[in-house]
């Protein structure tokens, strides 16, 4: 019963598609490869000769040659693509990245001078120690929004982006 079965998967075709080709019911071939019955003597020896042909014809045909170059034309362009999607992916996270940095910089420098201007003369105007207050909640916050842990997670993408790309690449060596 399986073998039967598995003819039918190794064409690649459905049921109803083999049962047209073998000019049978579907009902028929699908009692056939349940066991149950057997096909007419003219359909079990056109599937002998389908399948001779696949084991040994088929594969030295120009058609399958060709189709074969083809497909291997299209994964390699495919591959390219993915090669040239991966740098742009790089190319953009890197520019996040050296923002991210720009402002994750700016901001600790921003909390250090408020800690500085805290440290400073104590008779400090009431405005002043205001704007120092809030240039400070700003510096936190931007540290809280774009801190250490945003760092992290781009350079951890931008590391998974290079190792992809070497597999495409890998991919691309051994076509």
């Amino acid at each position: 019963m399986k073998k039967r079965e598995n003819i039918r998967d190794a064409f690649g075709i459905s049921q109803e598609d083999l049962a047209i080709v073998l000019k049978v019911s579907r009902s028929q071939l699908a009692m056939f490869e349940t066991g149950k019955r057997q096909l007419p003597s003219t359909a079990l020896l056109q599937l002998a000769e389908i399948l001779r042909y696949l084991q040994e014809d088929a594969s030295k045909s120009a058609d399958t040659t060709s189709l074969l170059k083809a497909q291997a034309i299209q994964k390699e362009k495919a591959l390219e693509h993915l090669v040239k999607e991966n740098h742009y992916k790089q190319f953009a996270l890197e520019k996040k990245l050296n923002v991210l940095e720009k402002k994750y910089n700016a901001s600790l420098s921003a909390f250090q001078l408020m800690k500085y201007l805290e440290k400073q003369d104590v008779k400090k105007e009431e405005f002043e120690k205001l704007m120092a207050k809030i240039i400070e909640r700003k510096a936190l916050a931007d540290l809280e929004k774009n801190g250490l842990a945003m760092l992290t997670k781009y350079k951890i993408e931008k590391e998974v982006l290079q190792a992809e790309e070497k597999i495409i690449l890998q991919f691309l060596k051994n076509e």
